[in-house]
C-alpha cells in the first residue's frame, strides 16, 4: 500500500484517490476544512463530512491510537483527482471478526453522486480486502429505499443474501 510523507496509506484508481484516515487526519478534519484540506492535498466541501461521520469521527480515532493496525479497517477518505476535491468517505466497520468477514459502507457528497465514484472507491477496497490475508468475505447493508447503493453494490459484484433487520445483505464471494 503507498504512503505519503504524512504515512496515510493510499489506494489510486483511474480517477480516485482513497487516502486512509488516520488519527492526524481526524485531528485535522475537527480542526476545519482548511487544515483537513492541506493534509489531504484536496478542497474539501464546506458541508462535509455529514453529521453521521463527524459523531463516529473521535471514536475512530480513539480506536486507532489503541490499535493502531486498525488503521485501512476503517475510514478512507475518497479524493477525485480531477478538480482534486474530497467528494466522500467509504471504509470498513472494524477489523475482520471471528469468520474473517468485515462489512464495508460508502457514502459521496451529493453534488458528486452518479459519477461511478462510489462504484470505483468500492472496488479500490474490496481489491484491498483480497490482498488482506485474514479478511474471507466482504459483507454490506443497505436500504432497500437506495437504488444508487444497491447499483454500486451490484456493479462491484456482490451478491444479495437476505435481509437484516430491514436492510438489504449483501456479500462478497469467499475471498
Amino acid at each position: 500500500m503507498p504512503e505519503d510523507r504524512n504515512r496515510q496509506p493510499r489506494l489510486q484508481t483511474a480517477r480516485l484517490t482513497l487516502i486512509a484516515c488516520t488519527p492526524e487526519c481526524v485531528d485535522a478534519l475537527e480542526n476545519g476544512a482548511d487544515e483537513a484540506g492541506q493534509l489531504v492535498g484536496a478542497d474539501i466541501p464546506a458541508d462535509w463530512p455529514d453529521a453521521e461521520l463527524v459523531e463516529f469521527l473521535p471514536v475512530y480515532a480513539a480506536q486507532l491510537r489503541d490499535d493502531p493496525s486498525t488503521l485501512g479497517y476503517g475510514i478512507w477518505l475518497v479524493v477525485a483527482d480531477q478538480p482534486r476535491t474530497l467528494i466522500g468517505s467509504a471504509g470498513f466497520q472494524g477489523k475482520p471478526d471471528d469468520q474473517g468477514s468485515i462489512e464495508i459502507g460508502f457514502g459521496v457528497h451529493p453534488d458528486f453522486r452518479n459519477t461511478g465514484y462510489a462504484t470505483e472507491a468500492v472496488n479500490a477496497l474490496l481489491t484491498w480486502a483480497r490482498q488482506q490475508t485474514d479478511v474471507r468475505a466482504v459483507i454490506a447493508h443497505c436500504d432497500p429505499g437506495n437504488p444508487a447503493s444497491i447499483r454500486v453494490l451490484e456493479k462491484a459484484g456482490m451478491t444479495r443474501t437476505g435481509t437484516r433487520e430491514h436492510l438489504l445483505a449483501w456479500s462478497t464471494e469467499p475471498l
